[in-house]
């Protein structure tokens, strides 16, 4: 008897040190301060996902990724340093060349660890002397800086960097120059679905063709990335503003599917024709050529006996007289920013004003360029439709 209840006194015991250690193997692992701050900053970047059409994605070797990218000619040329300034010294650099091919912006590695953005001009048949771009990683937040693209307006900044403020590996940042200042506005991470806990970098928009690229190389093997096309969005949206949940969103921000952000067809489609349309622009053998002027989807007139309808033969050659105008500005913009960054106090208040004047009266042409260009091609396509 006493045999058989010291044996049920150690079965009782066998199933209480089981039962205890199945709930140490149970509890979840006590978070560290930074893992807790990390958790935080992935749910409110998660909460505020940008509402993004995805056109189309591409898996490509990254040596090859950027021939995923087809761009307009109007927005420059996106290459690697040693393609652009035949070394071999910079193999990770980048290079955004604008489409005059009078500046370009590129990334320099000083060291092994280390990676910043410069800009250089084109002068005297050669490129100057790389200048390091001020306020981007002033205060090195940054561990490296890559992937420069400057779109047209010659303000608005796209890069990648490691370290900041990011999620992991690169992320994708915006800023502003302040022409007031001479340097470049606080770096903003862009936030999800475009950046992630992998790599995230080389964000392009083609104001041109209204498309946009980035590339990553999450959920990837790895020396392959995928190349996102997408459609900019016109205003800001979120998810979270549509009342979704977190969990709701969160498949939107690793963009699981692109086929969930097609809620209307004819976006994508009309996307895509205008993607197809820089292709044969691409694939279209080169000739000589007076100029390029795009009428439509269809017709581009090449030389000044092409305009048919009344006026446009004179109404273009004002568009070439202020299109010219208009790079001589944005040279004598460009000088007095950098004449800017360098001068003393008692100077900069005087440049100041004068570069705020010249601006505005940049905008000014731009607009009126863009109301000429519209006006021939309306007066070209009604005479067209009419004959």
């Amino acid at each position: 008897m006493m045999k058989t209840r010291c044996l049920f006194i150690s079965f009782l015991m066998l199933l209480t040190l089981s039962a205890t250690a199945q709930k140490r193997r149970a509890a979840k692992p006590k978070l560290t301060p930074e893992q807790i701050e990390r958790q935080a900053k992935l749910e409110r970047m998660t909460e505020n996902t940008q509402r993004i059409v995805f056109i189309d994605s591409m898996v490509i070797p990254k040596k090859q990724f950027l021939s995923a990218y087809l761009l307009s000619p109007e927005v420059g040329q996106v290459a690697r340093h040693q393609d652009i300034f035949h070394t071999q010294q910079q193999p990770d650099a980048f290079v955004h060349v604008n489409d005059l091919g009078t500046r370009c912006y590129l990334s320099l590695a000083p060291t092994d660890t280390t990676m910043q953005l410069y800009m250089s001009d084109y002068l005297d048949e050669h490129w100057s002397r790389p200048q390091l771009l001020k306020g981007i990683n002033d205060d090195n937040q940054f561990q490296r800086v890559n992937y420069p693209f400057m779109m047209g307006d010659g303000q608005t900044f796209y890069f990648a960097a490691e370290g900041g403020d990011g999620l992991g590996g690169y992320d994708i940042y915006v800023t502003r120059y302040d022409a007031e200042e001479g340097q470049f506005l606080h770096p903003v991470n862009i936030g999800m679905p475009f950046n992630s806990e992998a790599n995230d970098y080389l964000y392009i928009i083609d104001e041109y063709s209204n498309l946009g690229w980035f590339a990553t190389d999450r959920n990837q093997p790895a020396d392959t990335v995928c190349v996102y096309l997408f459609l900019p969005p016109v205003t800001r949206q979120t998810y979270s503003a549509s009342g979704l949940t977190l969990e709701e969103i969160a498949p939107y921000a690793r963009i699981d599917r692109i086929e969930d952000t097609w809620t209307d067809e004819a976006p994508r489609q009309e996307a895509m024709e205008r993607l197809h349309h820089v292709v044969e622009r691409k694939q279209q053998k080169p000739v000589v050529r007076e100029f390029t002027f795009v009428v439509n989807d269809d017709i581009t007139y090449t030389r000044l006996a092409d305009f048919r309808a009344p006026g446009s033969n004179r109404l273009f050659q004002e568009l070439q007289r202020l299109r010219q105008q208009f790079q001589q500005q944005q040279q004598a913009l460009y000088k007095a920013r950098d004449h800017y960054a360098q001068a003393g106090p008692d100077e900069r208040d005087k440049l100041r004003s004068e570069i705020l004047a010249s601006e505005q009266a940049q905008q000014q042409l731009l607009r009126q360029i863009h109301e000429t260009e519209k006006t021939i091609r309306n007066n070209e396509i009604l005479f067209l439709t009419k004959n």
